[in-house]
């Protein structure tokens, strides 16, 4: 699977065409604040710090080869049980820095577990709306709250991701809200609160809007950017090689390509699904490039 820059931009100037930037990116209840019961806990409970600390845990359990799958899906299932614990409280509460925090360790593990394991159109499609809700709601408490810059464009970069890979998949072109709310307005917030977000992704997100519509010159200094903050998050090189290419520095692109094979997957452990999901794509390419054959960069 991979995120389709030229779809994503073909969205992004059908909604400046039309207009329509004020609809909602994904479908209703997305977005809606989280819910207030009678029956939270105080933010010093012991019961959701446990909660939270096995779902921390088994994120981390996700660089076992073979359990990768399993850990992301647990890990869902025990923050959000923290979250149940926390549901009392509001956005102004003093619990609303831990709620921040939850939200931010969904929206990043509902995303991933969907784009890297998930197959049923379906489930993809609910993970990418489960992102897209939790950064939404992260986000909103980050408008009331103190939150380090860092973080606040951590959860503006997976609501933008989780918007885009959801309208991706359902191929929603022409739909709008992309600006006033949208993929694009989320990545450049991101960029400015902190570039070296996921390694650079927002620098390296960019670099495909900006591909996708044709200004390679733009794509490329986004791209080089992103290699600059985190060269060994591969997905940064293979983006810069993607834009080498279509600038005619052939040569340039293989070397980046050849540079990915080499490092391997494992060369930022805490990396290790997503720069084996680069690893596994870049092959293909190279072998099509020896092949003296157009590589297929998606």
């Amino acid at each position: 699977m991979y995120l389709n820059g030229l779809i994503l931009a073909m969205l992004i100037l059908c909604a400046a065409c039309s207009g329509t930037v004020g609809e909602e990116i994904v479908p209703p209840g997305v977005g809606e604040a989280a819910p207030a019961s009678g029956g939270g806990i105080k933010a010093d409970g012991p019961e959701w710090k446990q909660c939270l600390e096995e779902g921390d845990k088994l994120y981390a359990h996700r660089l076992h080869e073979g359990e990768e799958w399993k850990s992301l899906e647990d890990a869902i299932k025990k923050y959000e049980e923290a979250l149940s614990l926390l549901t009392g409280t509001s956005a102004s509460s003093p619990a609303a820095r831990e709620l921040f925090g939850l939200y931010l360790r969904l929206a990043r593990t509902n995303y991933q577990f969907a784009y890297y394991f998930l197959e049923e159109e379906d489930k993809v499609l609910d993970g990418y709306r489960n992102g897209y809700e939790y950064a939404d709601k992260a986000i909103k408490i980050a408008g009331k709250e103190t939150i380090p810059p860092q973080e606040k464009a951590e959860a503006h970069f997976w609501r933008g991701l989780s918007a885009g890979s959801f309208r991706d998949k359902k191929r929603m072109s022409g739909v709008g809200g992309l600006f006033g709310g949208g993929i694009k307005k989320d990545l450049q917030r991101a960029l400015e609160l902190d570039e070296r977000c996921v390694y650079g992704g927002p620098h390296r997100f960019m670099a495909k809007f900006h591909l996708a519509t044709d200004d390679v010159e733009e794509a490329y200094v986004h791209a080089q950017r992103a290699v600059e903050i985190a060269p060994d998050f591969l997905n940064n090189q293979l983006v810069l090689a993607e834009v080498l290419w279509k600038l005619e520095q052939k040569a340039q692109a293989i070397q980046r390509l050849e540079y990915i094979m080499s490092k391997g997957s494992s060369v930022i452990p805490e990396a290790l699904i997503e720069n084996r999901e680069v690893v596994t794509r870049t092959g293909p390419i190279l072998e099509a490039i020896r092949n003296r054959k157009e590589p297929n960069w998606d």
